[in-house]
Protein backbone atom coordinates (compact mmCIF):
# COMPACT_ATOMS: atom_id res chain seq x y z
CA UNK A 1 0.00 0.00 0.00
CA UNK A 2 1.49 1.26 0.01
CA UNK A 3 6.19 5.63 -0.68
CA UNK A 4 5.75 8.99 -2.25
CA UNK A 5 3.29 10.00 -4.22
CA UNK A 6 3.38 7.21 -5.59
CA UNK A 7 3.02 5.27 -3.04
CA UNK A 8 0.61 7.00 -1.44
CA UNK A 9 -1.63 6.30 -3.98
CA UNK A 10 -0.77 3.17 -3.94
CA UNK A 11 -1.19 2.56 -0.95
CA UNK A 12 -4.97 3.78 -1.44
CA UNK A 13 -5.44 1.39 -4.64
CA UNK A 14 -4.60 -1.60 -1.96
CA UNK A 15 -7.65 -0.81 -0.38
CA UNK A 16 -10.11 -1.36 -3.06
CA UNK A 17 -10.24 -5.00 -2.77
CA UNK A 18 -12.31 -7.74 -4.04
CA UNK A 19 -14.40 -9.26 -1.30
CA UNK A 20 -13.46 -13.01 -0.32
CA UNK A 21 -15.71 -15.37 1.14
CA UNK A 22 -14.38 -14.44 5.27
CA UNK A 23 -14.77 -10.88 4.47
CA UNK A 24 -17.25 -8.66 6.70
CA UNK A 25 -18.89 -6.95 4.03
CA UNK A 26 -19.00 -3.23 6.39
CA UNK A 27 -15.29 -3.63 6.44
CA UNK A 28 -14.79 -3.93 2.72
CA UNK A 29 -17.66 -0.70 2.18
CA UNK A 30 -15.59 0.86 4.65
CA UNK A 31 -12.30 0.05 2.33
CA UNK A 32 -13.31 0.68 -1.17
CA UNK A 33 -14.79 3.89 0.16
CA UNK A 34 -11.67 5.04 0.94
CA UNK A 35 -10.52 4.01 -2.34
CA UNK A 36 -12.99 5.74 -4.36
CA UNK A 37 -12.27 8.83 -2.58
CA UNK A 38 -8.60 9.18 -2.38
CA UNK A 39 -6.97 6.78 -5.07
CA UNK A 40 -4.06 8.84 -4.80
CA UNK A 41 -5.81 12.20 -4.45
CA UNK A 42 -5.11 13.27 -8.07
CA UNK A 43 -5.89 11.74 -11.70
CA UNK A 44 -2.46 12.65 -13.01
CA UNK A 45 0.62 14.70 -10.82
CA UNK A 46 3.55 14.87 -10.05
CA UNK A 47 5.77 15.84 -7.09
CA UNK A 48 8.86 16.25 -6.08
CA UNK A 49 9.45 13.73 -2.23
CA UNK A 50 12.16 13.25 0.37
CA UNK A 51 13.01 10.09 1.93
CA UNK A 52 15.14 10.04 4.89
CA UNK A 53 16.13 6.65 6.43
CA UNK A 54 16.73 7.14 9.99
CA UNK A 55 18.80 3.61 11.61
CA UNK A 56 18.93 3.35 15.33
CA UNK A 57 22.63 4.68 15.65
CA UNK A 58 21.09 8.30 14.46
CA UNK A 59 23.12 7.57 10.96
CA UNK A 60 21.13 8.58 8.36
CA UNK A 61 20.38 8.89 4.23
CA UNK A 62 17.96 11.09 2.05
CA UNK A 63 17.10 10.40 -1.73
CA UNK A 64 15.14 13.21 -3.53
CA UNK A 65 12.76 11.76 -6.06
CA UNK A 66 10.43 12.66 -9.10
CA UNK A 67 7.24 10.92 -8.50
CA UNK A 68 4.57 10.58 -11.23
CA UNK A 69 0.66 9.21 -11.33
CA UNK A 70 -1.52 9.12 -13.84
CA UNK A 71 -4.87 7.23 -14.51
CA UNK A 72 -4.71 6.29 -17.40
CA UNK A 73 -7.25 5.70 -20.29
CA UNK A 74 -8.54 1.86 -19.01
CA UNK A 75 -8.92 3.29 -15.88
CA UNK A 76 -6.50 1.85 -14.23
CA UNK A 77 -3.44 3.86 -11.54
CA UNK A 78 -0.06 3.84 -12.99
CA UNK A 79 3.28 5.55 -11.37
CA UNK A 80 6.67 6.20 -11.91
CA UNK A 81 9.53 6.95 -9.02
CA UNK A 82 12.68 8.42 -10.77
CA UNK A 83 15.81 9.17 -8.07
CA UNK A 84 17.45 12.12 -8.55
CA UNK A 85 19.43 12.33 -5.57
CA UNK A 86 22.09 11.40 -3.71
CA UNK A 87 24.68 10.28 -6.96
CA UNK A 88 24.61 6.85 -6.23
CA UNK A 89 20.92 6.40 -6.97
CA UNK A 90 20.77 9.07 -9.94
CA UNK A 91 18.49 7.30 -12.35
CA UNK A 92 16.94 4.24 -10.31
CA UNK A 93 13.51 4.23 -11.08
CA UNK A 94 10.36 1.92 -10.12
CA UNK A 95 7.39 1.48 -12.24
CA UNK A 96 3.90 0.10 -10.56
CA UNK A 97 0.76 -0.27 -12.74
CA UNK A 98 -2.19 -1.50 -11.29
CA UNK A 99 -3.76 -4.38 -13.37
CA UNK A 100 -7.09 -6.36 -13.09
CA UNK A 101 -8.62 -7.59 -9.98
CA UNK A 102 -6.52 -4.71 -8.06
CA UNK A 103 -3.23 -6.81 -8.74
CA UNK A 104 -0.34 -4.37 -9.40
CA UNK A 105 3.42 -5.35 -11.54
CA UNK A 106 6.12 -3.55 -10.84
CA UNK A 107 9.53 -2.81 -12.48
CA UNK A 108 12.69 -1.61 -11.29
CA UNK A 109 15.14 -0.13 -13.62
CA UNK A 110 19.18 0.22 -12.29
CA UNK A 111 21.08 2.50 -14.20
CA UNK A 112 24.31 0.84 -13.19
CA UNK A 113 23.52 -2.69 -15.02
CA UNK A 114 21.64 -1.23 -17.07
CA UNK A 115 18.74 -4.11 -16.26
CA UNK A 116 15.00 -3.72 -16.29
CA UNK A 117 14.18 -6.19 -13.41
CA UNK A 118 10.61 -7.56 -13.01
CA UNK A 119 9.88 -7.65 -8.70
CA UNK A 120 7.69 -11.04 -8.31
CA UNK A 121 6.89 -13.61 -5.94
CA UNK A 122 9.22 -13.79 -3.12
CA UNK A 123 11.12 -10.69 -4.25
CA UNK A 124 7.93 -8.20 -2.81
CA UNK A 125 9.65 -8.53 0.45
CA UNK A 126 12.93 -7.37 -0.68
CA UNK A 127 13.49 -3.96 1.03
CA UNK A 128 13.34 -0.96 -1.08
CA UNK A 129 15.93 0.98 -2.10
CA UNK A 130 17.54 0.13 1.95
CA UNK A 131 14.74 1.76 2.88
CA UNK A 132 12.11 0.24 5.77
CA UNK A 133 9.44 -0.27 2.68
CA UNK A 134 9.45 -3.49 0.92
CA UNK A 135 8.64 -4.22 -3.13
CA UNK A 136 5.35 -5.52 -1.16
CA UNK A 137 4.43 -2.49 0.54
CA UNK A 138 4.27 -0.57 -2.44
CA UNK A 139 1.85 -2.57 -4.16
CA UNK A 140 -0.18 -3.43 -0.83
CA UNK A 141 -0.93 -7.59 -2.51
CA UNK A 142 -1.60 -9.19 1.23
CA UNK A 143 -4.42 -6.72 1.34
CA UNK A 144 -5.70 -7.38 -1.91
CA UNK A 145 -6.19 -10.96 -1.10
CA UNK A 146 -6.56 -11.36 2.59
CA UNK A 147 -9.55 -11.27 5.11
CA UNK A 148 -10.84 -7.88 6.35
CA UNK A 149 -13.16 -7.41 9.68
CA UNK A 150 -14.56 -4.25 11.66
CA UNK A 151 -12.45 -4.17 14.50
CA UNK A 152 -14.32 -0.97 16.49
CA UNK A 153 -13.41 2.84 16.32
CA UNK A 154 -10.61 4.36 17.94
CA UNK A 155 -8.97 7.80 17.25
CA UNK A 156 -5.35 8.43 15.83
CA UNK A 157 -3.90 11.52 16.35
CA UNK A 158 -7.26 13.14 17.52
CA UNK A 159 -9.03 12.02 14.13
CA UNK A 160 -11.84 9.61 14.52
CA UNK A 161 -11.16 6.30 13.10
CA UNK A 162 -12.51 3.21 12.20
CA UNK A 163 -10.14 0.26 12.57
CA UNK A 164 -10.03 -2.50 9.65
CA UNK A 165 -8.27 -5.84 10.54
CA UNK A 166 -7.18 -7.90 7.16
CA UNK A 167 -6.18 -11.45 7.82
CA UNK A 168 -3.25 -11.65 4.99
CA UNK A 169 -3.93 -15.56 2.99
CA UNK A 170 -1.06 -14.55 0.48
CA UNK A 171 1.38 -17.75 1.55
CA UNK A 172 4.62 -15.48 0.39
CA UNK A 173 3.66 -12.44 1.86
CA UNK A 174 5.97 -11.53 4.91
CA UNK A 175 2.83 -10.42 7.11
CA UNK A 176 0.34 -12.26 8.66
CA UNK A 177 -2.10 -9.61 9.53
CA UNK A 178 -2.70 -5.99 9.52
CA UNK A 179 -4.36 -3.30 11.03
CA UNK A 180 -5.91 -0.04 9.67
CA UNK A 181 -7.17 2.45 10.85
CA UNK A 182 -9.82 4.80 8.39
CA UNK A 183 -9.80 8.28 9.21
CA UNK A 184 -13.81 8.97 9.14
CA UNK A 185 -14.02 12.37 8.08
CA UNK A 186 -11.41 12.24 5.51
CA UNK A 187 -11.84 8.61 4.34
CA UNK A 188 -7.90 8.44 4.61
CA UNK A 189 -5.61 5.66 6.51
CA UNK A 190 -4.38 7.64 9.21
CA UNK A 191 -2.16 4.46 10.88
CA UNK A 192 -1.33 1.22 9.79
CA UNK A 193 0.31 -1.98 11.97
CA UNK A 194 2.12 -4.61 10.33
CA UNK A 195 2.40 -8.36 11.87
CA UNK A 196 4.42 -11.60 10.69
CA UNK A 197 3.23 -14.66 10.80
CA UNK A 198 4.24 -15.55 13.98
CA UNK A 199 2.28 -12.47 15.43
CA UNK A 200 4.49 -10.44 15.95
CA UNK A 201 4.31 -6.57 14.99
CA UNK A 202 7.18 -5.40 12.52
CA UNK A 203 6.07 -1.91 11.35
CA UNK A 204 3.93 0.52 11.90
CA UNK A 205 3.06 3.36 8.91
CA UNK A 206 1.71 6.53 10.52
CA UNK A 207 0.76 9.31 8.41
CA UNK A 208 1.97 12.81 10.23
CA UNK A 209 0.17 15.44 7.90
CA UNK A 210 -2.51 15.51 4.50
CA UNK A 211 -3.15 17.58 2.27
CA UNK A 212 -5.85 18.92 -0.40
CA UNK A 213 -5.34 17.31 -3.29
CA UNK A 214 -8.18 17.63 -5.76
CA UNK A 215 -11.46 18.27 -5.08
CA UNK A 216 -12.86 16.03 -2.38
CA UNK A 217 -9.17 13.98 -1.89
CA UNK A 218 -7.08 13.99 0.26
CA UNK A 219 -3.18 13.37 -0.28
CA UNK A 220 -0.27 11.66 2.40
CA UNK A 221 2.01 14.75 2.37
CA UNK A 222 4.09 13.29 5.04
CA UNK A 223 4.52 9.76 6.45
CA UNK A 224 6.96 7.42 8.23
CA UNK A 225 7.27 3.93 7.98
CA UNK A 226 8.67 2.73 11.66
CA UNK A 227 10.95 -0.80 11.21
CA UNK A 228 10.02 -2.44 15.38
CA UNK A 229 12.78 -5.29 14.69
CA UNK A 230 16.07 -2.87 13.49
CA UNK A 231 14.89 0.59 15.09
CA UNK A 232 14.72 2.46 11.87
CA UNK A 233 12.52 4.65 10.85
CA UNK A 234 12.06 5.86 7.04
CA UNK A 235 10.24 9.35 6.25
CA UNK A 236 8.58 10.16 3.41
CA UNK A 237 7.75 13.58 3.04
CA UNK A 238 5.94 15.35 -0.49
CA UNK A 239 6.37 18.56 -1.78
CA UNK A 240 6.15 20.44 -5.22
CA UNK A 241 3.10 18.83 -6.05
CA UNK A 242 2.07 19.89 -9.52
CA UNK A 243 -0.84 18.88 -11.64
CA UNK A 244 -0.43 21.02 -14.59
CA UNK A 245 1.99 19.65 -16.16
CA UNK A 246 1.01 17.13 -18.77
CA UNK A 247 2.34 13.38 -18.51
CA UNK A 248 1.56 11.04 -21.57
CA UNK A 249 0.53 7.62 -21.18
CA UNK A 250 3.80 6.64 -23.15
CA UNK A 251 5.96 7.55 -20.50
CA UNK A 252 4.33 4.65 -18.04
CA UNK A 253 5.45 1.69 -19.46
CA UNK A 254 8.26 -0.80 -18.87
CA UNK A 255 10.18 -0.06 -22.04
CA UNK A 256 10.67 3.71 -20.99
CA UNK A 257 12.59 3.15 -17.69
CA UNK A 258 16.11 4.76 -17.97
CA UNK A 259 15.06 6.87 -21.00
Amino acid sequence: MHLFLAAAAILSMALSLPALGADDPAARKVLQATNDRNASGFQAGQSKTSVTLTLASGKSKTWLTLSRVLRGKDGRLKSRVTFLEPADAVGTELLILEEGGGAASQYLWLPKTGRLRRISGSQRNEAFMGTDFSFGDLQGRGLQTGEAKLAGSEAIGGAPCTRIDVAIVDGQDAYGKVQLWIDERLWLARQINFFDKAGAHVKTLVVDQVQAGEPGRTVMKKFRMINHLRNSVTTVETRDVDQKTPLPESMFVPEALGK
